[in-house]
């Protein structure tokens, strides 16, 4: 190697002189390594460290200066993400504190299902049953690190009161639904040092109504309430199953039979507009016809199902109608969490 030979620019005593490489270290450092330049403060002032920057960036930068920034920049990605890593652990954190939720208790509550169909049956327009969705909440396994447990309840979701228990006479909590809706109901529980746990579970009640009028040449209207008890969204659907009988009239020794009839179902909407209509059916003497149908796109109202009946002879002809109801929201209920029994071991 010849070390009389020098590239362009540079010199013995170690210091470039080209003119591009000065101008480029004479820039400023970019505003968000600003804070490591204050950190890498090594025994002087802050005012001496920007005097000797500058003081290198006006003629000679020496290697050492060039090292020193070089090595002030490494650090910035490692902050980043140890910034982003404690956001995010803060961020659960508070999540779970806005909750109003207490670690300290050992919540454990069993509960078979989250679901139910109310029953009601209706015969000539007057009601004969309703039968409401009992749920029964198992507290008896939630335990305290704190102390003792004091209060186990549960929250409807539907309008009534909280149902509460003291946790030293009883477990368990039951309730009956008597409405339908989608209820965002709660359990929850309480210990001697007011800590306090809850869930938030949801609950879907269904309804059907099984109605039926004997003898009649001109059904009643079936009103059908769709309006859930609860701030939540209107059924997802009514299920309709509807059989019309026309009872025997003739027979032996009668010198006339029984007139065949008409039938037409009709559906109407909250505000009295036909939503859905079915063609004209026919049943003769003795016979039944049914209309299975099931409507979506529910508004909150009455509803209303109408039967038309016509004879085709002379005067009337009576017939029984019985119609099935459903209505039905969206299976969005919460999963049960039954007890499980373990199996024995062999």
């Amino acid at each position: 190697m010849d070390l009389n030979h020098r590239s362009p620019g540079y010199e013995p005593d170690g210091i470039s002189r080209l003119p591009h490489l000065v101008m480029a270290l004479a820039e400023p450092l970019p505003f968000f390594n600003a804070p490591m330049a204050l950190q890498r403060n090594t025994g002087g002032n802050i005012q001496d460290s920007e005097a000797k920057n500058t003081k290198s960036g006006i003629g000679l930068m020496k290697k050492e200066c060039l090292s020193l920034h070089m090595r002030a920049h490494l650090p910035i990605p490692t902050l980043l993400c140890a910034l982003l890593i404690c956001a995010s652990f803060a961020g659960c954190l508070g999540d779970e504190e806005e909750e109003g939720k207490n670690s300290v208790i050992d919540f454990v509550v069993y509960y078979d299902t989250t679901s139910g169909v109310i029953e009601e049956v209706v015969q000539n327009n007057q009601q004969i049953s309703e039968t409401g969705v009992e749920l029964t909440f198992d507290f008896s396994y939630t335990k305290s690190s704190a102390g003792e447990m004091v209060t186990f309840y549960y929250i409807p979701g539907d309008g009534s009161s909280m149902v509460e228990n003291n946790a030293a006479e009883n477990g368990e909590i039951t309730y009956t639904y008597l409405t339908h809706g989608l209820f965002s109901a709660a359990i929850g529980a309480i210990d001697d040092q007011d800590n306090e746990y809850f869930e938030n579970i949801t609950i879907r009640i269904d309804k059907q109504i099984t109605w039926s009028e004997d003898n009649t040449a001109t059904p009643d209207t079936m009103n059908i309430e769709t309006t859930p008890d609860c701030i939540c969204d209107a059924p997802e659907q009514i299920k309709i199953d509807s059989t019309i009988t026309n009872p025997p009239n003739g027979g032996p020794g009668l010198p006339f039979g029984g007139q065949s009839v008409t039938v037409t179902w009709r559906l109407l909407n909250s505000t009295d507009a036909i939503a859905t209509e079915s063609a004209p059916e026919q049943i003769g003497d003795g016979q039944d016809a049914s209309w299975m149908h099931n409507q979506y796109f529910i508004e909150p109202g009455t509803w209303k199902l109408e039967i038309d009946v016509t004879a085709e002879g002379d005067g009337d002809e009576q017939v029984t109608v019985d119609h099935t109801v459903t209505i039905a929201y969206v299976a969005d209920e919460s999963v049960p969490n039954p007890m499980t029994t373990p199996e024995p071991e062999e």
